[in-house]
């Protein structure tokens, strides 16, 4: 009995240490060795919005890329209390299908106000509370019960406030070629799920995308890179979570990689079960993108989560043409899907999302690569394929440390 009791506290003393061996990045090292040199602030307002203002502050604020404003899923975004501050989280106030509202609305960074009116006929949804409890408020997406992709739930809008055709490559950051565009890009934000999310099959969140085709890359869009990609986050059962990309795949040897599931009429699924979210609580998300130079294999994609490195891809083709020039901004995209109903979520669902930044650099990667018909995986600095749902739970776990 002393045997297996020893050889059980062997076994956790070692899934214990692993995690030590692994630091943390803070926000400021990324920037600084990534040489991303720009940064915008998503603002948010100073007090609560129903979806119809809280609509009309996006399009204010946060330099969409199609002047109509948010693509869909308009009814499902509000300003919101903090959910950390209140118990009142599943709950959502319908109100008239016609209404007209009036706003008055104050930048937290500015002390200049505007007023308006406006009329909507579409539904509008209120937050559950008006108390802020001392916290700025968030912003809450909804999912409702039975919706899955299809824009019956979550929303999806593209954000580029950060654009050059003149920048310099950052000083430290070696030879990288740039056509005086961002080929670099960092999103950063927090977000939140309620204590008994219920994860289904899986669901998009926010990540980046590029190119000059600002509708393609998802939804079954294949690309062969040359006039966009996209990197979401993704959430798959349980929380476990990858990084979801539309990009080329036709290089030698990609898809029979492990940690890289391609599928032949949607997204690349990118070390799956790398990290896993947890619920209750907020934790951040960090994710990098650098353009790979055009005919090498030298693209990255990274993610920190709660300052941890979740993954590492150093070897990859996120283009084929010049003309997918520059990462543009963020996708905020998030969904139940899956695409048909066995995706969809149970019952009234929400998620929050605060702190948003972008940050934005100008040169290619300069990571000596293959031609870009071959791709090679790299995880964690360890020179080991995957870590896979091991390093899912350790890092779900530490969730629950690092916050």
């Amino acid at each position: 009995m002393s045997h297996l009791r020893t050889a059980f506290l062997l076994l956790l003393s070692t899934l214990a240490i692993t995690p030590l061996q692994i630091s943390a990045d803070s926000l400021q090292s990324i920037t600084s060795n990534y040489g991303l040199t720009e940064s915008f602030n998503f603002t948010f307002p100073d007090e609560t919005l129903n979806s119809a203002d809280a609509n009309d502050w996006i399009d204010d604020e946060w330099s969409l890329y199609y002047k109509k404003g948010v693509d869909w899923g308009n009814s499902n975004i509000v300003f919101s209390p903090d959910p950390s501050t209140s118990t009142s989280t599943l709950v959502r106030r319908q109100e008239s299908s016609t209404s007209t509202s009036t706003k008055t609305k104050t930048k937290t960074s500015s002390a200049s106000t505007s007023s308006s009116t406006s009329s909507t006929t579409t539904s509008v949804s209120s937050p559950a509370s008006t108390a802020l409890n001392g916290e700025p408020p968030v912003i809450r997406i909804e999912y409702p019960q039975g919706s899955y992709s299809k824009k019956t739930g979550g929303t999806q809008f593209y954000a580029n406030p950060l654009t050059s055709s003149n920048a310099k490559v950052a000083a430290g950051s070696g030879n990288s070629t740039t056509t005086g565009q961002y080929e670099r890009m960092l999103l950063s934000y927090d977000v939140w799920f309620p204590i008994g999310y219920a994860w289904n099959q899986g669901g998009k969140l926010p990540g980046l995308r590029g190119g000059p085709d600002p509708k393609g890359c998802s939804g079954g869009n294949e690309t062969d890179g040359t006039t966009c990609f996209s990197t979401r986050l993704m959430w798959r059962s349980g929380g476990a979570a990858e990084v979801y990309a539309y990009i080329p795949t036709s290089q030698k040897n990609f898809c029979s990689q492990s940690q890289v599931t391609c599928n032949s009429d949607y997204g690349t699924s990118l070390a799956r079960g790398s990290f896993s979210f947890v619920t209750g609580q907020w934790q951040t998300v960090q994710l990098l993108v650098v353009l790979n130079e055009v005919g090498t294999a030298n693209g990255i994609v990274e993610l920190w989560y709660n300052g941890v490195q979740a993954l590492r891809f150093t070897n990859l083709v996120l283009r084929t043409s010049t003309d997918l020039n520059s990462v543009g901004g963020m996708f905020f995209s998030t969904f139940f899907g899956g695409d048909d109903s066995t995706w969809a979520t149970p019952t009234d669902q929400f998620s929050y999302f605060r702190n948003i930044q972008l940050y934005a650099g100008a040169g290619a990667s300069n990571l000596t690569g293959d031609k870009a018909t071959v791709n090679s995986f790299a995880t964690l600095n360890t020179g080991v394929s995957g870590w896979g749902m091991l390093g899912g739970v350790v890092l779900g776990l530490m969730g629950l440390w690092v916050l």
